[in-house]
């Protein structure tokens, strides 16, 4: 079956295996690869314009998130060309105050180029909203076996300044212990770019029934009703939220949806019933506890490179779990 992604992709690379290990030298030793930028080099064509970022709102102003996903994180990827700015759109969610968990293929080098940065807003259900606390990001660390076929399509964002102890990171699964099954409930979360409900200002919610729960591959959600509805464009990298005896915790990361699902007018998601795919957080918990470790420890690891460095490994080749994905890229 073939999956569509919600994001700009590109050639990925390295080994495609799940888990991280014990912290070694970098990033090769647990299976990771450094796709963030050098704020050095961000702003080569020129400095962009408009406001300085600020550090935070005071932290009353979180008050305004929704309370089912308070740490739902917008991200945009701002590619600087010389006289306007491309930018690409994903979701994530903050795991703790300087990271947050999304897909890998949000934040990849994509035809050669390297975003100059991403801008976050979170702490209120309204992204355009006065009351949204804002962040920049510059670096950011992918898993290394991520690949055009949507495998170990995760990674981690690491902001240049914390957010505020109002904004309380999510619960995500502990390492083998999915908190979904096929035949239960889970609700997805985002601000679609596309789709039925696309352009929408206002976090959008859905419950979804769990239909497969693949390890390491992916957990399959759809309408529990049949219906045309769902996520998309404009959402990959966001959470898939599970409900188990009142205790919350986010299952997976929104990778790609089931492809021919487009519309008379190209619209994605216009299909009913369609299947959407989430990478599962239980069959990564070790890897991404292990980026932040070694990030944490060795921040020179974790920092931009050159673009050439970003196609570089000495790992073997990625093995994929052989399933064609049709990469897209769209923005505003």
């Amino acid at each position: 079956m073939k999956r569509t992604a919600l994001a700009s992709g590109i050639t990925a690379i390295l080994m495609a295996l799940t888990s991280g290990q014990a912290i070694a030298g970098g990033l090769g030793d647990i299976n990771a690869v450094s796709c963030g930028t050098d704020p050095a080099k961000a702003s080569r064509v020129g400095k962009p314009t408009g406001a300085m970022y600020e550090i935070g709102n005071p932290a009353i102003l979180a008050a305004g998130a929704d309370s089912q996903f308070p740490a739902m994180i917008k991200l945009k990827m701002i590619y600087q060309h010389d006289g306007y700015a491309e930018i690409e759109h994903c979701g994530g969610t903050v795991i703790d105050s300087r990271h947050v968990v999304t897909a890998a293929h949000c934040v990849k080098a994509k035809d050669g180029l390297q975003w100059d940065r991403i801008e976050l807003v979170t702490g209120d259900h309204n992204v355009d909203s006065s009351k949204v606390i804002r962040r920049t990001a510059h670096q950011a660390v992918c898993h290394a076996g991520a690949d055009t076929y949507l495998s170990n399509d995760i990674a981690i964002v690491k902001l240049d300044q914390p957010l505020p102890k109002e904004i309380v990171p999510a619960v995500i699964d502990d390492f083998r212990r999915p908190t979904v099954k096929p035949g239960g409930i889970a609700i997805a979360a985002g601000w679609p770019v596309t789709g039925p409900k696309a352009g929408q200002k206002s976090l959008q919610k859905v419950p979804l029934s769990v239909t497969d729960v693949e390890w390491p591959g992916f957990i399959t959600v759809t309408s529990p009703f049949g219906r045309m509805e769902g996520v998309c464009q404009g959402e990959s990298g966001g959470p898939l939220l599970s409900t188990t005896n009142g205790y919350q915790s986010i299952a997976g990361v929104l990778s790609g949806i089931e492809p021919g699902t487009n519309g008379y007018n190209g619209e994605p998601c216009m299909k009913a019933g369609y299947a959407m795919y989430y990478t599962p957080i239980a069959a990564y918990r070790d890897w991404i506890e292990n980026v932040i470790d070694l990030c944490s420890n060795k921040p020179d690891e974790c920092r931009g490179k050159d673009e050439s460095s970003f196609f570089m490994s000495s790992g073997s080749a990625g093995q994929g779990v052989g399933r064609m994905a049709s990469v897209s890229r769209f923005g505003n």
